[in-house]
């Protein structure tokens, strides 16, 4: 696995353009990040300044450069820089088999199957270019539409826990 995710080419499906968050994205960023209707089942606490949000993004480009992660924003292909969600690969394991999955998609957007080619086409570069051969997803238990775009793409529900985060339920996927 490459120890450098900064030379990667940003992904493309039919309707999106996934790549690397730029500073641009900010307010994108900072709504998605603090919005009670996107954060509703994830415990993190919320961005209060612009300047937080810089530092995310500054973070996130080097994760990819050490190789720790890589967080993607999600564009519409015709509208490269209007942010509509994100969605990552990181938490890997130390022999680098196994990685996190990780999505969230502006309210604007959700149900239009969006993020189910954003997930087809990080699982495809996580097991094809990363050789990744387990992808992990934590979701709350009641996270309808997380669990159904999960079982969707062939994840299976394990009896994993998520320590201190005890509404959470863990999802697995092989690679094929």
């Amino acid at each position: 696995m490459p120890k450098n995710f900064s030379d990667f080419a940003p992904l493309q499906t039919e309707r999106l353009y996934i790549r690397a968050p730029r500073i641009g994205d900010r307010e994108a960023i900072f709504y998605m990040r603090s919005a009670p209707e996107v954060n509703a089942y994830i415990q993190r606490v919320p961005p209060t300044s612009l300047q937080q949000i810089d530092l995310f993004i500054k973070d996130r480009l080097h994760d990819r450069q050490v190789g720790a992660s890589i967080y993607w924003v999600l564009t519409l292909k015709e509208h490269q820089d209007q942010y509509i969600g994100a969605i990552s690969l990181w938490n890997f394991s130390k022999d680098r088999k196994t990685a996190e999955v990780g999505y969230d998609l502006h309210p604007d957007y959700q149900g239009k199957g969006y993020m189910s080619e954003a997930l087809t086409a990080v699982m495809n570069f996580g097991y094809n270019l990363l050789q990744i051969e387990t992808i992990l997803a934590y979701t709350h238990i009641e996270n309808l539409p997380s669990k159904r775009l999960l079982e969707q793409h062939g994840f299976m529900l394990t009896d994993m826990k998520d320590v201190g985060l005890p509404h959470n339920i863990v999802y697995k996927k092989e690679a094929p």
